[in-house]
């Protein structure tokens, strides 16, 4: 991942789309959120080596493969829920961002309980 490459192409885009907010607002839009997705994708695919390695380590580890599985699907709502609330934000909708903020936090939520039961299992067994 060239991290140059990827400031240059969104200062660009923003400057491009600042210009074209002036004359028609949803072209700037359109641009933000093109930059974004494109910009997303790259760090996606810049990301696989890491799972690669976390995958690794948590066999050689010995740990559950829950734990691992669902801090992986967290981490994911929490990128994918920041990027559509600013995306939101950024087209002046700020109720809608606040509501995927709340929607990404329940879901986070939700991905959770395993790794809750989980510990309260253990608490169990140490108080028994």
């Amino acid at each position: 991942m060239n991290i140059f490459a990827i400031a240059g192409a969104a200062v660009a885009a923003a400057a491009v789309s600042s210009v074209l907010r002036q004359y028609n607002k949803e072209y700037g839009l359109y641009i933000s959120l093109a930059v974004s997705v494109l910009i997303f994708g790259a760090v996606l695919s810049a990301f696989s080596p890491v799972l690669g390695l976390i995958n690794t380590l948590s066999e050689a580890s010995g740990a559950d493969s829950v734990y691992i599985t669902a801090l992986m699907k967290a981490l994911a709502v929490c990128y994918i829920t920041q990027l559509a609330s600013d995306c939101c934000r950024d087209s002046g909708e700020t109720a809608i961002a606040a509501k995927i903020d709340f929607a990404g936090k329940i879901a986070v939520l939700l991905i959770s309980v395993p790794l809750f039961e989980a510990i309260l299992g253990i608490v169990k067994e140490l108080m028994l």
